[in-house]
């Protein structure tokens, strides 16, 4: 009796029933029986329910089937005793099922100094072993399985700290090799696991320099990426596209301007959302400027991606360095939001996910195709209890390892309700003023409507914030490729008014629109964000009878109003001083021409920097500014319209303090307006910034394209 895989295969469905297909290399007859067997013991016979004839195959639905235990190994023969092991992953497709295995234990290799622990979550599989490699020799442990939680666990004596190590898992009758999902560390290339000695990546992350947050209303994040905030040549910066280009401090341009570290902490910035900076596949460790990847393709969670590393041959390396970018960061005042992309792996059948546990870690819709509402070819399935625990987990080991201090989830509505609302209730419980936020655009997937953290559900996600795409879209207007000439209010489309003041409020209040949010804390307003075109090359195409210099003012203008709204002000790299991606607008794999932080530009336009410097030093100032309560800004902050669909914002009441009254005038359009006062008012800021001295005026003239601030 020879296994005959290649001719023969049967796969159980979730119906119970089993396929099973023979190529007619082996037979040119149907088979008339099918046997049952378990550890070589016949348990039934099949029924033959349908037997069809394709071109090269025979091929037989089989029921009858009895009730199979998970995690041992089945056998299907036909009447000639050619036989093959019967595939059962469908099982781990099933709801029911997956509920019953799941454990708290520490999963993944757990380092002591005398010895090591391992386990793993693979219930289908009938044994597992770990492999590690100590002075060039491979040790193998067998590891035990509990069937009850359906992890397997052993362990190793001695000292193992980077010893590389690696799973051998027997399922479905076929032995699979698998690096640990749970892995901290790898070797460069990311082609195997590398057990961390946590002893010897310490570093003090400098969590006391940071200022107290007593709302998420007082943050102010600015979204770059590791590599493109470091990497253009001619700066100072020694490890450019390097976590320690990003540390380093006291780096300038020709021109003596701040870049890097000292460039957010000059901006006055109180969050840097970093782009993926974990373990992404699509990049080369070694030769790391030949190709780009933004890093929306994970590879290995846990781990800090090699290429940001200055020596990705070490796998120590890269975990301290990102730990001293943090740490620098934080000494700067400035805390870390991580972008993470737990929604989708970037192959779903070579990622270790689905080999040591097939179908349990993704989505599969009723015909058995994947679920593929990320548009990557899968998506995690966050529900089942042992993908929301490795989420939970991971999350966890970020911020106590790491010192991050938010998360940005990517395509956030792919994940569960449930399973955000456990990450943000963790790791509140490690960091009170933690914030976290996402994507919650509405994805065609199987996760039912209801159970989506998208826009939707944000009145049931009280403390997640979520992108306003209604804020960019009224604001600016449109920003898919086809819709670039469309406007919003701020680029001259004075109809939006109206939209714009609801906007304004964090859009959680019934203005113009029905409430989009339950609190206005949850509303992260922005105009642009890596994806799409830049603010400046949208106006390129819905602005293009504006020269460039009234092209710059609408950008001070829009990140003047972006950045006094109520809500989250959202800021991307380079907007500030209107960069280009020279017409790739989905610029993910682009070199660094294309993403790269255009330092030289910015020396051209340094006064958009100073612009932007100031009204966010406006923000943090003046509480007023940034007021968490709804109630507080309905009793605080009211509208009047002025000509040419120019608006006065006026700000009264007890939330000022000594202040009698404030004024934002804002004008998007190119007329010149004349507007008188009635009392006698200080100019706080106009169209160059922070006003100096003591300037009173009671006849305002307010520029085109313009954002002014009177106070009295």
């Amino acid at each position: 009796m020879t296994n005959f895989d290649e001719i023969l295969n049967a796969t159980l469905n979730k119906d119970n029933s089993i396929s099973v297909h023979v190529h007619k290399v082996y037979t040119n007859q149907y088979a008339k029986h099918f046997y049952l067997y378990c550890d070589d013991i016949r348990i039934c016979e099949l029924t033959i329910q349908d037997a069809r004839e394709t071109g090269h195959h025979f091929h037989y639905v089989l029921t009858n089937v009895p009730s199979l235990t998970i995690g041992a190994e089945y056998k299907v023969y036909d009447d000639r005793y050619l036989c093959c092991y019967l595939n059962m992953s469908v099982l781990l497709r099933n709801d029911r099922i997956c509920s019953l295995y799941k454990s708290d234990d520490v999963m993944g290799a757990h380092f002591h100094k005398y010895y090591t622990t391992f386990r793993l979550f693979s219930p289908l599989a009938s044994s597992a072993y770990c492999v590690y490699i100590k002075e060039g020799k491979e040790n193998i442990v067998t590891l035990e399985k509990n069937t009850d939680t359906g992890v397997f666990q052993g362990r190793a004596s001695g000292d193992l700290g980077k010893c590389q190590y690696y799973f051998l898992v027997r399922i479905n009758g076929q032995l699979t090799i698998a690096n640990d999902p749970y892995c901290k560390a790898v070797t460069s290339q990311s082609s195997v696991g590398v057990i961390v000695d946590p002893r010897e990546v310490v570093i003090d992350l400098n969590e006391s320099y940071l200022p107290k947050l007593s709302s998420p209303s007082d943050c102010i994040i600015y979204e770059c990426s590791v590599r493109d905030m470091t990497s253009q040549n001619g700066t100072s910066i020694i490890h450019k596209g390097k976590f320690l280009g990003l540390a380093q401090p006291s780096c300038k341009t020709r021109n003596n301007n701040p870049i890097g570290l000292d460039y957010l902490r000059y901006l006055g910035v109180t969050h840097v959302q970093l782009m993926p900076s974990f373990d992404f596949c699509t990049g080369c460790d070694v030769n790391e400027f030949e190709n780009y990847n933004w890093g929306y393709d994970p590879l290995y969670y846990n781990v800090p991606e090699g290429s940001y590393s200055s020596d990705s041959k070490d796998p120590y390396a890269r975990i301290i360095e990102m730990k001293k970018m943090v740490a620098a960061l934080h000494k700067a005042g400035i805390r870390v939001i991580m972008d993470v992309v737990y929604n989708h792996v970037f192959n779903m059948e070579s990622s270790c996910f689905e080999k040591v546990c097939p179908s349990y870690y993704f989505r599969f819709r009723d015909d058995g195709n994947l679920s593929n509402g990320s548009y990557c070819g899968n998506e995690f399935n966050t529900s089942h209890p042992m993908a929301r625990k490795f989420i939970v987990d991971s999350c966890l080991y970020w911020v106590q390892e790491f010192g991050i201090d938010g998360f940005r989830f990517d395509l956030m509505g792919l994940i569960d309700i449930d399973t955000i609302l456990e990450v943000k209730r963790r790791c509140q419980e490690v960091k009170s003023d933690f914030i976290m936020y996402g994507e919650g655009w509405d994805m065609p997937t199987t996760l039912p409507s209801s159970q989506r953290s998208n826009l939707n559900n944000a009145l049931r996600m009280s403390g997640i914030g979520f992108f306003n795409d209604r804020y960019r879209d009224t604001v600016k207007g449109k920003s898919g490729d086809y819709d670039l000439w469309v406007k919003g209010y701020l680029l001259g489309d004075t109809n939006y008014i109206d939209g714009f003041k609801h906007c304004f409020l964090g859009s959680a209040l019934p203005l113009g629109f029905p409430p989009l949010f339950k609190e206005v804390t949850q509303s992260i307003n922005f105009i642009e964000c890596h994806d799409n075109a830049t603010v400046f090359d949208k106006m390129l195409v819905s602005n293009a009878y504006e020269s460039e210099s009234l092209l710059l003012k609408r950008i001070k203008l829009l990140n003047g109003a972006l950045v006094l709204s109520c809500g989250l002000p959202f800021i991307h790299e380079g907007q500030e001083i209107g960069k280009s991606k020279k017409g790739i607008y989905n610029s993910y794999n682009a070199m660094d021409d294309i993403n790269g932080f255009d330092y030289d530009l910015m020396d051209q336009r340094f006064d958009l920097v100073t612009y932007l410097r100031d009204i966010i030093s406006l923000r943090k100032s003046y509480p007023f500014f940034h007021l968490a309560s709804k109630e507080k800004i309905k009793e605080t902050i009211s509208f009047k319209d002025l000509p040419s669909g120019a608006l006065e914002i006026s700000y009264h009441g007890k939330e000022i303090g000594a202040l009698e009254e404030v004024r934002v005038y804002i004008n998007p359009s190119n007329a010149v307006i004349d507007y008188p006062l009635g009392d006698e008012f200080r100019l706080l800021f106009d169209g160059n910034g922070l006003v100096q001295g003591n300037n009173k005026i009671k006849k305002l003239t307010i520029e085109p394209i313009s954002l002014t601030i009177v106070t009295r």
